[in-house]
């Protein structure tokens, strides 16, 4: 999609789209920069959570295994089945099949979806014929929001982000220009997002395009006072839903596979706790975002769930349009922005939700359905700011005392935070000495980061927000986009760089974070025969930094659960077992042996792959079984001597199969047939759909379909 953009600006020999490119370019690299400069690593989940599979996946690629079964997380589990590690997104499957998955490039994708994210706000802001400026503050808004910057280490929740504007304007192309082309494009753009979006941001993103097509049709209705232009629009759609449900047909049949079996694959059978919310008391964001990293006790969410600024220039206008008569478009999105707006904050209204609105149930994070929040009110604010800049009348009316309001509210906070800071003293202002004696930025900048109080935090951000609105009021009173562009750049810079730190970055560089890494065995090796409980260790600083080695290790079995996303539920039940019973049962036995056997050297291994292994057993009398730790998964086959055998379970849910007595060549072969179909479908699928639409986009005219 980028590519298509990209050509585009090349063949029109249009050299001030390259220039806005590079715009977006410096500003996701300067906003970011503790990360993007790889002085510091993407802390938490991102290395813990998102980056495994994506590595598994280059590895076992570069091996020549297509990547259907990862042996190594909590005993296997079906790698297509994974709904967090973008598994079924070409972006993935690209990046895995060429340079590979490293510390590096993992970081520079993230990145890529920021950036990405920003052209597309770009991009969709045209369908509201605003000015070019009013565009580029729109898109810098949503580049820098809250929402990115508070899910740096969220992976698919970045990625999901990113295709949101860009699905939205492919869909009003589709819904006002629908041709072939588009119809095409929309596929592409719309699986992009399927496939590399967290499972939340999905079931939200199908009520909001839902809305989206309701909005079109009944107000096509309205304007031409009969329902033609409905009929009209029907055969389009229908050649859309029906192409993208072909080309998401490996990934339908890959989820709908791992339901019943993941331990996440069910309702919630209660409301989410109100950390997984973002809480009323969080949307304080909107204008003092860096207040939010402090007083947990207060805030309630979890920290990476509370910030959803998107600038204080933005945030006027938004305000203004409460005030003020609005757009047809402003008032739709006024309404779905707050629908989603009462849902990330949970209690009551997530509950009822849940109740009445099929899928919602089953998201856990609802405080994540604030993206659409935050995408409605900039879409909101942006088309206010470009009326401001049409009108003849300058600074004054409505606008004059929403400014008025909003710095009486700055001034009032810096005066509290002031009070409250010489009056509790709870304030690094009281510990001047221990700052000074960090030696050097970086540990001075640890030590803020752990001891600044909320007082300490909300009275800078008040102060920075103060000077912000003395220049947004000057913009203003001048009509000058320029300047406010250059605000609202400073703005965002500003807001993001002081939440990064505590959102964003560990304390760890990116280099130390290869280092660990580049301990991992190249490729897939043949794991080493010897009891789980002496698998490769690593010590528990590093292991802070990339999660569990059990991970990266290449050794099968790990004695304590790895706290990944995909948890089968046979192997939450094996892990609530005493450590004990595992112990003498398991963890002092190879991946592979033969039950009631001391003798684990009757076993070798012929080959092996994540899909295949193949076993040399020999065994003195019949009735012995050969155990394998791995979960007995659909889809697993065993052999004997070139006969299928029946797999038994053994344990809490490991596989068994019989032994002859002599000389046993066995096989376990993972072999999900109908996956393996589907995927030559989607692939193939895709494939075509992507090929027509550059041959379309290379002619002049394309082939309509109203």
């Amino acid at each position: 999609m980028l590519y298509f953009y990209c050509m585009q600006v090349y063949t029109k020999t249009n050299w001030g789209k390259l220039k806005i490119l590079f715009f977006f370019f410096a500003i996701v690299f300067v906003a970011f920069l503790p990360v993007s400069s790889f002085l510091f690593f993407l802390k938490n989940d991102a290395f813990t959570g998102y980056f495994p599979p994506k590595f598994f996946m280059s590895e076992s690629l570069a091996s020549g295994y297509l990547p259907f079964w990862n042996p190594y997380i909590n005993f296997g589990f079906p790698q297509y089945g994974d709904m967090s590690g973008g598994y079924w997104s070409p972006v993935t499957w690209l990046i895995a099949s060429t340079v590979g998955y490293n510390a590096y490039t993992f970081t520079l994708e993230v990145f890529f979806y920021i950036f990405l994210g920003g052209i597309g706000m770009y991009q969709l802001t045209r369908h509201w014929q605003l000015g070019k400026r009013v565009r580029l503050i729109t898109a810098v808004a949503f580049m820098c929001c809250g929402y990115y910057v508070g899910h740096l280490q969220h992976f698919n929740w970045l990625s999901g982000a990113a295709f949101l504007p860009w699905c939205l304007w492919s869909y009003l192309l589709l819904a006002n220009t629908p041709s072939l082309k588009v119809i095409l494009l929309n596929v592409v753009l719309f699986y992009l997002l399927l496939s590399s979006a967290h499972p939340g941001i999905i079931i939200g993103a199908v009520y909001f395009f839902i809305a989206v097509a309701g909005y079109y049709f009944f107000s096509a209705i309205k304007d031409s006072g009969n329902a033609n232009s409905f009929k009209k629009s029907i055969w389009p759609h229908t050649v859309f839903i029906l192409l993208l449900l072909l080309v998401s047909t490996g990934m339908i049949a890959g989820y709908a596979d791992i339901i019943p079996h993941f331990v996440r694959g069910n309702k919630n059978s209660f409301p989410t706790g109100p950390s997984d919310s973002s809480s009323f008391q969080s949307w304080t964001s909107i204008l003092f975002p860096l207040s939010t990293v402090k007083n947990d006790s207060w805030f309630v969410s979890d920290l990476s769930l509370r910030d959803s600024y998107f600038s204080l220039p933005l945030l006027l206008f938004f305000f203004l349009s409460l005030l003020t008569k609005k757009t047809g478009w402003q008032k739709f999105l006024l309404g779905l922005g707050t629908f989603f707006f009462l849902l990330s904050v949970g209690g009551i209204f997530q509950d009822l939700a849940s109740r009445f609105l099929p899928l919602i149930g089953y998201v856990r994070l609802n405080g994540e359905f604030r993206i659409f929040s935050i995408l409605s009110f900039i879409l909101i604010a942006a088309i206010e700011l470009n009326k401001y800049f049409k009108e003849e009348k300058k600074f004054e009316g409505t606008i004059r005392w929403v400014y008025y309001a909003v710095e009486l509210i700055i001034i009032t906070s810096i005066v509290w935070s002031v009070y409250q800071v010489i009056s509790t003293k709870q304030s690094l202002l009281f510990h001047t000495t221990a700052l000074s004696s960090q030696g050097g930025i970086i540990n001075s900048l640890k030590f803020f980061i752990d001891n600044a109080s909320y007082y300490d935090c909300l009275l800078i951000q008040s102060v920075i927000q103060l000077f912000i609105t003395w220049f947004i009021k000057l913009s203003l009173k001048r009509k000058d986009s320029f300047l406010l562009l250059k605000v609202i750049m400073v703005d965002m810079v500003a807001a993001t760089l002081l939440m990064v730190p505590f959102t964003g970055a560990g304390k760890a560089s990116l280099k130390q974070v290869q280092e660990v890494l580049n301990n991992s065995p190249k490729g897939i090796p043949v794991p080493t025969l010897q009891p789980v409980n002496n698998n490769d260790t690593i010590p528990s600083n590093k292991n802070e930094l990339i999660g569990s080695w059990s991970m990266f290790s290449k050794q099968i079995g790990n004695v304590k659960e790895v706290p990944y996303p995909i948890q089968l539920k046979t192997m939450k039940e094996f892990f609530k077992d005493t450590y004990m019973q595992n112990e003498l049962l398991y963890f002092n036995k190879p991946f592979v042996f033969i039950k009631d056997n001391n003798d684990s050297f009757q076993v070798k291994i012929n080959s092996f792959s994540p899909n295949k292994m193949q076993f040399v057993v020999i065994i003195d009398e019949p009735g012995k079984q050969l155990i394998l730790q791995q979960n007995n998964y659909p889809h697993w086959i065993a052999t004997v001597n070139g006969k299928e055998g029946q797999i038994v379970t053994e344990g809490a849910g490991f596989m068994s199969i019989p032994l002859q007595k002599g000389k046993n060549e066995v096989i376990f072969l993972f072999e999900p047939s109908l996956i393996k179909k589907a995927m030559l479908v989607s692939f193939l699928a895709f494939i075509v759909v992507l090929s027509c639409l550059l041959f379309l986009l290379l002619k002049p005219k394309s082939l309509s379909l109203s």
